[in-house]
């Protein structure tokens, strides 16, 4: 075989080696050290036991597949511990973690990820029954298959999966900080009630922004948008110095979140229909009605419906 051939196909042996699962590349480490008999047996003990427990907890321990897809959770899930540790793929310095602190501590780590993972929500949507023990155990349980599944000898990317779901979260986090806050300043009284659709309560928030005068709007129907629809007409505000003026109300935090929903907003069909309606002198019942639909797209839950 040519040299350059030999040459890339070494390379490429070296690349699926870096990018096995962390706890694999830890154990071959391991066994690249002199002496290593006693730690590797204990490490073996050790990673026997969690899957063991694993099994019992979380797959079937009375049969093959299960004990199997247990010991892929248990590779997943200490990997992801040691790359929480050691981010930048030190396998040294995982092996020595391991050996130092055992493969418990470790796992005990990657499932604690899984678990503060799991308190974030998926979706925009509340409600009460999210914090039921019955749907945290059932997150906690989809979270940890979903994430901490890896096989030995195969690609391993769990950990850059997971930093994309953290901030994924993360941010659906910040969107339902920020509809709560809302609901709670809105103009007559805070919203208390437990369900909610936060996007809808932004959207709502920012269309009804642009009557001016910096009130927060956080839930509405179809007369509350009639009445924006006089206001409008009758004080003709800037709505570009509303949308300011409403954001000086707003925590700094909340800001930015706020301003990327006002860019989509600003070139949007409602912004425009409104602008239309409000020209008119009289607007008929049929454009009432279409554009209090559109609200509805836009609002979703957070409409009331007062009548058609």
């Amino acid at each position: 075989m040519p040299e350059p051939a030999c040459q890339q196909m070494s390379a490429q042996l070296v690349s699926l080696t870096e990018q096995l699962p962390y706890l694999v590349r830890a154990i071959r480490a391991l066994g690249l050290r002199g002496n290593s008999q006693s730690d590797a047996e204990e490490l073996a003990h050790d990673l026997s036991g969690i899957t063991a427990m694993v099994a019992a907890k979380f797959t079937n321990n009375r049969t093959a597949e299960g004990i199997l897809e247990a010991l892929r959770l248990t590779v997943g899930c200490v990997s992801l511990g040691l790359a929480h540790a050691h981010p930048h793929g030190d396998d040294e310095a995982a092996t020595g973690l391991l050996i130092e602190h055992g493969a418990e501590r470790v796992f005990q780590q990657g499932f604690r990820l899984i678990k503060e993972l799991s308190e974030l929500p998926e979706v925009a949507m509340v409600s009460s029954y999210d914090q039921s023990p019955h749907e945290q155990e059932r997150r906690l349980k989809t979270n940890f298959l979903r994430f901490c599944a890896a096989d030995p000898n195969a690609y391993w990317t769990g950990h850059k999966i997971f930093q994309r779901e953290w901030a994924n979260r993360t941010a659906i986090s910040n969107l339902i900080d920020c509809a709560k806050w809302l609901r709670e300043h809105h103009e007559t009284g805070p919203i208390r009630e437990a369900d909610m659709d936060a996007d809808g309560v932004l959207a709502i928030a920012l269309i009804f922004a642009i009557q001016g005068g910096g009130k927060i709007v956080a839930k509405a129907g179809q007369k509350n948008l009639e009445s924006l629809l006089a206001t409008i007409r009758k004080n003709q505000p800037d709505i570009e110095q509303s949308w300011a003026d409403f954001l000086q109300q707003i925590p700094p935090e909340y800001r930015p979140l706020l301003r990327t929903r006002i860019e989509q907003l600003r070139t949007s069909t409602i912004i425009a229909t409104i602008r239309a309606l409000c020209a008119q002198t009289k607007p008929g019942k049929a454009s009432l009605t279409k554009l209090f639909q559109e609200l509805q797209n836009h609002g979703g839950n957070e409409i009331d419906v007062d009548y058609a």
